[in-house]
């Protein structure tokens, strides 16, 4: 039976670094705080980045460092998406020496195990500016963090934010939280959204923005079609440049027909040209949208915001319109948005 050789990416790091992970994990430490500590002590992959959670279950699973080597890892070689991983690849004895015990990994497995099937987490929030609000430190994009706050009669209060994806993913070595409220970010994007699409300077710049197209279009159909009017003035000059020849004698009939005809062609071609330019014109005109049609898509965009719709459809609307929200860092005495 042949077998083909697992292509699997493996995260190259010092052994030392393997074991340590390994450790961690084993000792009840959580993918978070086993790469907070590396990205602290300046541990690097084998790429030279900091490491991130998606790199710390692929090595905990990779029986690489217990002397092993996989096999059929992917079901079809064609496809790079995850469910074309084989859950059951061909596992076999390697020519390397391993890295850590075999208890160490049964321990690290077993522990593994008994967090499978568990439901992910479920934000039941609203959340639209997941993808368009950045870090104002690093840049990265701001995911959902969630923390638990005592009540002073016991009960617990679940606070939502908007959270650093750098620092969620790789901890405080790659960035701060620099976490803010999912209810006062929302408003105030809205507000600001509210005061931007009711100003008349964002109108206009959207009016262009939404004709820009259309326009550079009409206005190079304008241009070529000077240029073809020009081209033609000099192909009647040519005509009757011709005229004057034969009649002066200074060309035979033959020759007048001859040139004639050729510049009738040239002629014939230009009004064809013109005809299409012309209608290109028109044409253009007709796409572009009115200006009091966009006005009136904007106030409609505006209430469409504030009502109870759909909140994907509230989510997609929002990223039609922004592209990305930057702020700069806040002091403490200032509030978000300020």
């Amino acid at each position: 039976m042949f077998l083909k050789k697992s292509r699997l990416k493996v995260v190259d790091i010092e052994a030392e670094t393997i074991r340590l992970i390994f450790e961690m994990y084993a000792s009840g430490k959580g993918y978070k705080a086993i790469l907070g500590y590396l990205n602290k002590a300046g541990r690097k992959t084998k790429w030279g980045n900091q490491f991130s959670v998606a790199q710390i279950k692929p090595i905990l699973t990779n029986p690489v460092y217990i002397g092993k080597v996989r096999y059929d890892v992917r079901r079809n070689w064609n496809e790079k998406r995850r469910n074309n991983i084989n859950p059951n690849p061909i596992i076999a004895a390697g020519k390397h020496d391993a890295i850590i015990s075999d208890e160490l990994w049964e321990q690290v497995q077993f522990m593994l195990s008994q967090k499978q099937g568990k439901p992910s987490r479920i934000y039941d929030g609203e959340y639209p500016l997941t993808g368009i609000l950045r870090c104002p430190e690093c840049g990265a994009g701001m995911v959902i963090s969630r923390c638990v706050r005592m009540n002073k009669d016991g009960s617990k209060n679940k606070i939502t934010y908007y959270a650093c994806g750098n620092w969620k993913n790789k901890g405080t070595a790659a960035c701060h939280s620099n976490m803010v409220r999912v209810e006062k970010a929302n408003d105030f994007v809205y507000h600001q959204l509210e005061r931007l699409l009711s100003d008349d300077k964002f109108f206009r710049e959207v009016v262009g923005r939404v004709n820009r197209e259309h326009r550079i279009l009409k206005e190079n159909a304008v241009k070529e079609k000077e240029s073809q009017s020009k081209e033609m003035e000099k192909i009647n000059n040519r005509q009757q440049r011709n005229h004057e020849l034969y009649e002066d004698r200074e060309i035979t009939r033959d020759e007048f027909l001859k040139r004639r005809e050729e510049l009738n062609q040239q002629l014939s071609a230009l009004w064809q040209s013109q005809s299409e330019t012309s209608l290109i014109i028109m044409e253009e005109e007709k796409k572009e949208i009115p200006k009091e049609a966009i006005r009136n898509i904007l106030q409609n965009f505006s209430k469409v915001l504030s009502s109870n719709i759909d909140r994907t459809i509230r989510k997609r609307l929002l990223h039609l319109l922004i592209s990305e929200i930057t702020e700069r860092p806040l002091s403490p005495q200032q509030s978000w948005g300020e």
